[in-house]
């Protein structure tokens, strides 16, 4: 059993339309999700600042609302037995961050600030960037977490430590949903491992349609489930054997220069 649990990661993802500015009810939404899931998932993926919408003004967020996150998705982790990743807006050191958080039993167990911060959008104006990328591990797999823009800038995967799982948590606009797939399907193959992305569904207080289209993506590139642009869930197994399997018959990864 234990050698099991070591190859496989069930992984669940969580699309829906986030609640502007409304911390509880988002905290809801992943509840259910978590009590629905309970003992058939090891980590629940979440879009883009899912605690508050994807926010240009920070500076209305409570502070308090991080530590309220952190301590509601940490009992949550004990009670289902399951690890919680997404992304959430951070005050640290005196500058806000848009930051991938990973919470199991124990807590906050990994942070990566978002490094590519969306201009158009007026992110960087009110976020600080981040400056590394780095991984966090379940069950014995690597896992790099990035955020939405982060998707367009494949170096970020490029590196000596061969991810098992890469993750996006997202808000991306349904203007450009091709461009979603297209680049989850390509970090996908440029990796050889699994590639995930969650994005939000729903309108914003902006009036932005998000597409939902929450996806994993195979060592291969190919698509092995995917969702629509409704609030849903979509629970998968990924077998690591299968894709060390396939590295070792392809090994385009030893040729990688870094």
């Amino acid at each position: 059993m234990a050698a099991q649990r070591v190859l496989a990661m069930r992984v669940t993802l969580l699309q829906y339309a986030t609640s502007w500015m409304a911390l509880e009810d988002n905290l809801q939404q992943i509840s259910l999700i978590c009590q629905s899931a309970s003992g058939n998932t090891d980590l629940l993926v979440l879009p883009e600042m899912f605690n508050t919408g994807y926010t240009m003004s920070p500076d209305e967020i409570p502070y308090e609302w991080q530590n309220i996150t952190i301590s509601r998705l940490q009992y949550l982790s004990a009670q289902f037995d399951l690890a919680i990743s997404g992304s959430i807006p951070m005050f640290k050191d005196g500058k806000w961050y848009n930051t991938f958080i990973t919470v199991n039993a124990s807590g906050l167990i990994h942070h990566y600030d978002k490094i590519h911060l969306f201009t158009l959008a007026g992110e960087k104006k009110v976020y600080q960037s981040g400056n590394k990328s780095t991984y966090f591990e379940i069950n014995k797999w690597q896992i790099l977490p990035l955020i939405c823009y982060d998707l367009r800038f494949p170096y970020l995967s490029f590196t000596n430590k061969f991810p098992d799982i890469i993750i996006y948590s997202a808000n991306w606009p349904i203007a450009r949903v091709h461009h979603w797939k297209s680049l989850l399907i390509a970090r996908a193959i440029e990796n050889q491992c699994f590639v995930i992305g969650v994005n939000r569904t729903g309108m914003d207080e902006n009036g932005y349609h998000y597409p939902g289209n929450s996806m994993i993506v195979d060592f291969n590139g190919t698509v092995i489930g995917e969702l629509d642009d409704q609030p849903s869930s979509l629970t998968l197994s990924l077998d690591k054997a299968e894709m060390y399997n396939f590295r070792k018959k392809l090994p385009f990864l030893q040729d990688r220069s870094t």
